[in-house]
């Protein structure tokens, strides 16, 4: 074999090989790709998960956790001394309880007052009895801690008619009513107002003007 033979022969292998070499490693693809031959991609992100009730931040989780500044105010007891029915009268007390600077519970404190003694009621609220203490102070005890009714036993005949009422006071809650010139059986009274007892056996307040 002469020296031409051998070099076309060397140079078709070379060829060969080649070839073969960049069919088995093929470059990729997007190498000679310009921007606008890559194909627009069709997944959709997936949207994130929904936080669980450990992942709220804890402004959320409880309201007591918001700023003080956007936290709505508790309600506060305004009281107006106009708002008392006047009346009088002396009353046991049935127990032990506070006396207050206002007639609601989370008023101050003036004093204990004791069971089995007696105050001097000089008006009422819807819950509570104005009192006068023995120390010359006005204070509000609860109308529950307080024999309010002396026990009478007479009749009278109605000046007018009038609302029969649970408790002795303007607030209270109407239970039936009675009409002008019927006699009604008052068994006990108590301030401004008289305690009766009807003929069905009901069994309430109404005031000492019906009578008058």
């Amino acid at each position: 074999m002469n020296l031409k033979t051998k070099i076309v022969r060397y140079s078709g292998a070379a060829i060969l090989g080649a070839a073969i070499l960049v069919s088995t490693h093929p470059a990729p693809a997007f190498a000679e790709m310009g921007e606008t031959d890559v194909p627009a991609t069709s997944v959709v992100p997936a949207a994130p998960a929904a936080a669980s009730a450990t992942e709220l931040p804890a402004a959320s989780a409880s309201p007591s956790a918001a700023p003080a500044h956007k936290r709505a105010a508790a309600p506060t007891f305004k009281f107006n001394p106009r708002d008392v029915e006047p009346g009088r009268a002396r009353a046991k007390l049935t127990e032990d309880t506070w006396a207050y600077t206002e007639p609601a519970e989370s008023s101050k404190h003036v004093e204990r007052v004791i069971k089995d003694k007696y105050v001097v009621v000089t008006g009422s609220t819807r819950y509570f009895l104005q009192v006068k203490l023995k120390s010359g102070k006005t204070a509000y005890v609860e109308q529950s801690a307080v024999d309010l009714v002396k026990p009478t036993d007479k009749v009278f005949k109605l000046t007018k008619d009038a609302a029969v009422l649970d408790k002795p006071n303007r607030w209270a809650k109407k239970l039936a009513e009675v009409h002008t010139s019927h006699d009604v059986h008052v068994v006990g009274i108590a301030l401004d107002y008289v305690k009766i007892r009807m003929k069905s056996g009901l069994e309430g307040f109404i005031p000492t003007s019906a009578m008058q």
